[in-house]
């Protein structure tokens, strides 16, 4: 599910999947060259000034070690039923599924990748539930409804009830042709449920491996007893916003299902509040959205195979998704697809596929993803249940205004000579320590791009200047050190709440309070790293006064 952009669209974000984030965009993801590792320019950015301690040996080793082969990865598929599957629906794949240290995942079935971007998994679009997303826009809609349209989505709707020999009911495609948002996001949701149960027997014999809802720490499906364990009202409160918007959607069903019989068409098959809401997580979660078409409209695609795929950091990932052969002719079967298969190793017509980015060495290398490479930690738990340690993307929260911490910034280029100076920053510290300290810098300071620029030490401070630094350090302090004091529970206690939880000796732990307690004691460390800098630097900040 990589994300680079928000969506590029004039339509209305709809309100529910459309709240917690733009869908991911893969079309936003091109070939990497060959053995690339997936970094976007700010990545390397933010990280090449922090590195620059470290020898040129020591940082290569740091990178070949995110490839190298795990020692615990363990089988999932003994019986071939997953790989059964793929083959069936036509699906060309170089992937297994296994277990690693991510829990299960995708690994490759061997060395692949090595002198160019490989393809790891193409899925016919013809499996693949892909639905138009957003409001529509009007104007395009006018100039596209004359003679020689072609719908693309409709097209590609029809060959999914050829492929999958079903009908899709006239409640959920009523739905589909609607130009509201809303109605588009809820068919998505329907037609998902509805494919696991009479979708024909790829769909069907998919639904046994996708996660059921007591599996799932998205906080959708979050009771208020695990809503309580996130120790963010923020974010609880966004949570439950989340849980009316799709009890309102649920309400709405008997309404769509008159309306398909009034019209003599089928009706939605009885659909439960609990079952809705875990649809919804699925697409919020699973959905990638992309151009399809000449006509440029967005859509909503849940992709088989692919959303086994687990996630890391951008830096990290071995793998990226594209969609390709989708313009009219292709979708036609027209003559672009015999030549495709020669370019895309015997994979023709419209279809998604995942590529390696760099080269991966055996069947113990995990295929992984960045689900949003631009995410917070708070924007990665609402939309996906998870979290990332040391997310140099996270936001330390402030005080709201008249306090002077709501803005307090320092100087980038004396904070960092003070961190160099103080052993804040220093060799051979881990690389999550190294990625927590960015994201402390990037707060701290207001500033991500001041990282990458060489210091060329014309900058000073006068006796002004390091009053208003000291002050502004000091304000960041307390807000912060205030901050970690009004949590229930201290870094200590998480630390042995999560690895009881992760031994199940946790008494009442649920998948949700797991996730909740990883979220909040990443709060919590983050926050420590921050006044540890801070603290640092009025120390430093001291001892050039005195001199």
């Amino acid at each position: 599910l990589p994300h680079e952009a928000t969506m590029a669209t004039s339509a209305v974000a709809p309100s529910i999947i459309g709240r917690l984030r733009a869908l991911p965009s893969a079309s936003s993801f091109h070939r990497a060259a060959p053995l690339a590792p997936s970094s976007s320019s700010l990545a390397r950015s933010q990280h090449r000034r922090l590195r620059e301690k470290l020898p040129r040996r020591r940082r290569r080793d740091a990178r070949r070690a995110v490839t190298s082969a795990s020692s615990s990865v363990a089988e999932v598929d003994e019986n071939a039923e997953f790989k059964d599957l793929m083959e069936r629906a036509g699906v060309k794949h170089r992937v297994r599924l296994a277990s690693g240290s991510r829990g299960r995942g995708l690994f490759s079935t061997g060395p692949v990748g090595w002198k160019q971007s490989d393809v790891l998994l193409s899925v016919p679009l013809d499996v693949c539930i892909a639905a138009p997303f957003g409001d529509a826009d009007v104007v395009k809609t006018e100039f596209r409804s004359g003679p020689g349209f072609k719908d693309t989505l409709v097209i590609l709707r029809r060959a999914w009830e050829r492929k999958n020999a079903c009908k899709i009911p006239k409640a959920i495609t009523n739905l589909l042709d609607s130009g509201v948002g809303d109605d588009r996001e809820l068919a998505v949701v329907l037609w998902l449920l509805w494919a696991t149960k009479h979708g024909g027997e790829v769909w069907k014999a998919y639904a046994e491996w996708l996660p059921q809802i007591s599996e799932m720490p998205n906080l959708m499906l979050a009771s208020e007893r695990e809503l309580s364990q996130l120790q963010d009202d923020a974010l609880a409160d966004e949570a439950r916003n989340l849980q009316r918007l799709i009890a309102a959607a649920h309400e709405r069903l008997p309404e769509i299902n008159k309306a398909a019989t009034d019209m003599k068409g089928a009706p939605m098959t009885d659909v439960s509040l609990a079952e809705l809401r875990w649809g919804y997580a699925l697409v919020a979660s699973r959905a990638v959205a992309s151009e399809v078409g000449d006509s440029g409209e967005y859509a909503a695609i849940l992709v088989p195979f692919f959303d086994m795929a687990n996630h890391d950091d951008v830096r990290d990932v071995t793998a990226v998704k594209s969609i390709r052969g989708t313009e009219d002719g292709d979708v036609e079967g027209g003559l672009r697809v015999m030549a495709e298969r020669a370019l895309n190793q015997g994979v023709g017509g419209p279809r998604m596929v995942l590529e390696t980015t760099r080269a991966m060495k055996s069947d113990q290398d995990e295929v992984v993803i960045s689900y949003d490479p631009t995410g917070s930690n708070r924007e990665l738990m609402l939309r996906y249940g998870f979290s990332l340690r040391c997310n140099r993307n996270d936001k330390i929260e402030r005080p709201a205004a008249p306090d002077r911490a709501s803005s307090a910034l320092v100087a980038p280029e004396p904070f960092r000579a003070a961190l160099e100076a103080k052993d804040v920053m220093k060799e051979g510290m881990s690389d999550e320590d190294r990625a927590r300290l960015i994201c402390v810098f990037n707060n701290v300071t207001g500033t991500s791009a001041a990282v990458a620029e060489d210091d060329d030490g014309a900058w000073e401070l006068d006796e002004d200047d390091v009053k208003t630094e000291t002050a502004a350090a000091k304000t960041l302090i307390r807000a912060w050190s205030d901050a970690l004091n009004q949590f229930e529970t201290s870094i200590g206690q998480d630390d042995a709440f999560l690895n009881a939880a992760r031994a199940g000796s946790l008494p009442g732990v649920t998948s949700i309070i797991a996730a909740a307690i990883e979220y909040r004691l990443e709060r919590k460390k983050t926050l420590r790293a921050a006044v540890g800098a801070l603290e640092a630097y009025v120390e430093w900040l001291a001892e050039e006064d005195e001199e």
